[in-house]
């Protein structure tokens, strides 16, 4: 009996969004990239890439990437609502 070994494909991983009235607006990635696990941070606003790094595996990514939104989040200061709770869909 043998196990067989399951490699996740590029861009296989989660998602989640994050808007907060007109001031906030970031999609959240944890994504399998041709070089490992990535975390990363897009800006829907402004049209970039705010933040992204290696991560250990999939749940470490999305760690990375809602600790990185959450800080980005009690910078701008100004947002009278709460840092909303993540809905993570899978991707690819």
């Amino acid at each position: 009996m043998s196990s067989q070994v399951v490699f996740p494909r590029e861009g296989q991983g989660y998602r989640a969004e994050v808007q907060i009235g007109d001031v906030f607006h970031l999609v959240l990635m944890s994504t399998h990239s041709a070089l490992g696990p990535a975390a990363a941070v897009y800006d829907v606003r402004t049209k970039k890439w705010m933040y992204r790094d290696w991560a250990e595996d999939f749940d470490d990514g999305k760690r990375k990437a809602e600790t990185f939104a959450q800080k980005f989040y009690r910078a701008i200061g100004n947002i009278k609502e709460p840092f909303p709770e993540l809905d993570w869909k899978k991707t690819g």
